[in-house]
């Protein structure tokens, strides 16, 4: 098969007719369990997908109600929180007593099957913020989790209960999907929406549809679809601008749905195929800063856990196996409410998690991305992440030059990754919120002017230079990221020796304007004058102002931001203002010390 992205999908579409003949097992290693189900009950993976939901086998015989009233609340406040716990906790147990039973747990059968009836019972499986889809993220992968129970339960369950099951795929998925397919927002999208939604349906289609005519008609839709999700939402170096979590979230269920064509098409269908997908594959360890912590541009978290039976075996079919990478200990594997994945961790993974890995310098030019990596005094790791981009981007923040500082598994001065969703966030007020406005990330502003949103808002990544005198460095031109004519240059520049320096530049064609530079950190502050210590865990931070002379830090907590986001700590800003001039610069000087050092 050709390695080219579009060839590999023109070709899985002309194979589809062949699926009339091929007759493998959808997911052959779920039939081989069956026959060794008491070897699969010890398995180490098991113990620890049976270890992390465990909990959600406590009042199992109480099923989480998805009321009338929590569903109205986004309409009425933009609150999602509220209807979803419950939502997502009812298909958490689902998963959890499906698993047990499916492992011979035979008294769990009733919680199993009231569970089914009360998904089938709720009048919509769209989340409130999505209601205007007729189908969203969330009712696809609730089509995909009951439809996989059935094949995974049989006739275990009762004859009633899987028809009603397959009535409400049939009527909430199958149909809208066949008939409006052309009319749903995501469905050539270029961002995880694609990937989710067409994937999901794809796969549930394979589970349950037995008229092949109707099955070669979904999975060609949902194939061109895919392709333009493969070809749009990755950049050609294979980055997302998503980050890391809508990279892992974006391809679960295309990584599942892959396999499940590949196993029923006895090899002749292979979507994980081709350069680009290694390339994709290759992505986020590329961003890791060390064990779960990646670099946090966009609305990803500074901490991202995978699922690490796609993990596993995304890299045995693209060979890249930096995907083991994520899984290093002492990062933790991933555990959500999908059946879907707590079976693929069990039947994909063996258990087993590498030593910890060291990351290596690199660069997505695409994504105008890089990582710096390098020891300081008594080998101790520092990562440097920095960003150019631009303000347009998927899950996008107006985050044009920002960087992070990570020293020994700890993030001193961090890019603070997303905000609370809600109505809001995802409305006409989203630059309001400091976590997707420029103001909660280390990054100036410039005549009190924050940077603007747009894809002509950009910057551009000049130069990554190798060790070179005892150094290395990064820099970025980011003065387009500001609606400012004066502005002709805004240089970063970021190096690495025994310590860590940034030095950024700004020039104004006619009238200066002020520059007040930030430094965002979540740690603990001390601020004297022209010095400020940020207090890790492990270490502690240094900034020193070397140019110019006479100013000083300022410090500010963002405390009301951070409770209406409801983060668990506080984001704090380190500010300096500089002095006005038509061409002015700023060297600061970022030492590491240990914990308690003065020198």
């Amino acid at each position: 098969m050709s390695t080219n992205t579009s060839d590999v999908f023109s070709q899985a579409i002309e194979r589809l007719p062949g699926l009339r003949s091929a007759r493998g097992a959808i997911i052959p290693e779920l039939e081989r369990a069956r026959a060794t189900i008491q070897t699969l009950q010890t398995a180490p993976q098991t113990r620890v997908v049976l270890a992390q939901t465990q909990h959600l086998m406590e009042g199992i015989e109480q099923i989480p109600q998805t009321s009338y009233t929590f569903y109205r609340l986004f309409l009425r406040n933009g609150d999602r929180d509220n209807y979803q716990a419950p939502y997502f906790l009812k298909r958490a147990r689902l998963a959890a007593a499906a698993v047990r039973l499916f492992l011979g747990q035979t008294e769990l059968k009733d919680s199993v099957q009231d569970y089914l009836w009360s998904i089938c019972e709720e009048s919509n499986w769209v989340l409130p913020a999505h209601e205007t889809y007729i189908i969203d993220l969330f009712s696809a992968e609730t089509g995909y989790v009951l439809a996989e129970t059935l094949l995974m339960l049989g006739e275990t369950l009762d004859a009633e209960v899987r028809h009603r099951v397959r009535e409400e795929i049939e009527r909430r998925v199958f149909d809208p999907y066949l008939r409006y397919h052309h009319l749903h927002k995501w469905y050539k999208e270029h961002h995880n929406w694609n990937g989710v939604c067409n994937s999901s349906i794809a796969a549930t289609f394979l589970l349950l549809e037995s008229e092949t005519e109707r099955l070669e008609q979904a999975l060609k839709i949902a194939l061109i679809g895919l392709q333009a999700f493969l070809e749009t939402a990755f950049e050609e170096d294979g980055s997302s601008t998503e980050g890391v979590a809508y990279w892992h979230y974006g391809l679960i269920n295309f990584v599942a749905l892959a396999e499940m064509l590949r196993a029923r098409s006895n090899g002749a269908i292979d979507l994980l195929a081709g350069e680009k997908m290694r390339r994709i594959a290759a992505y986020p360890a590329r961003m890791q800063l060390s064990g779960s912590w990646f670099a946090s541009f966009s609305d990803c978290n500074e901490t991202v856990e995978f699922h690490p039976g796609i993990l596993m075996r995304l890299a045995e079919r693209t060979g890249e196996r930096s995907l083991f990478n994520l899984l290093a200990r002492p990062a933790e594997p991933e555990s959500d409410w999908r059946l879907t994945m707590m079976l693929r961790d069990i039947l994909w993974w063996n258990g087993s998690q590498p030593g910890a890995n060291t990351p290596t310098d690199a660069r997505l030019p695409d994504a105008g991305v890089v990582r710096l990596v390098t020891q300081m005094g008594q080998g101790t790791p520092v990562v440097v992440a920095l960003k150019a981009g631009h303000n347009a981007e998927n899950h996008n923040q107006n985050d044009v030059g920002s960087f992070i500082v990570h020293v020994e598994g700890e993030n001193l001065l961090t890019d603070p990754g997303r905000g609370l969703y809600s109505r809001a966030y995802f409305g006409p007020q989203r630059y309001e919120n400091i976590f997707t406005n420029s103001y909660g990330h280390s990054l100036p502003r410039i005549g009190r002017h924050l940077q603007e949103a747009g894809r002509e808002f950009a910057g551009t990544l000049l130069e990554v230079a190798p060790e070179q005198d005892g150094y290395k460095q990064a820099a970025v031109e980011f003065a387009r990221a500001y609606l400012c004519a004066d502005l002709v240059r805004a240089e970063r520049r970021l190096l690495l020796a025994s310590d860590v320096w940034l030095h950024d530049r700004f020039v104004f064609l006619e009238t200066p304007h002020e520059v007040e530079e930030a430094f965002v950190t979540w740690c603990d502050c001390l601020v004297d004058g022209a010095t400020a210590l940020i207090q890790g865990q492990h270490r502690d931070l240094r900034l020193i102002i070397e140019q110019p002379q006479g100013v000083s830090f300022a410090l500010e907590r963002l405390e009301e931001q951070c409770r209406a986001n409801k983060k668990p700590g506080v984001l704090k800003r380190l500010t300096v203002i500089l002095p006005l001039a038509l061409d002015v610069e700023v060297r600061i000087r970022m030492e590491v010390l240990e914990k308690g050092e003065c020198r």
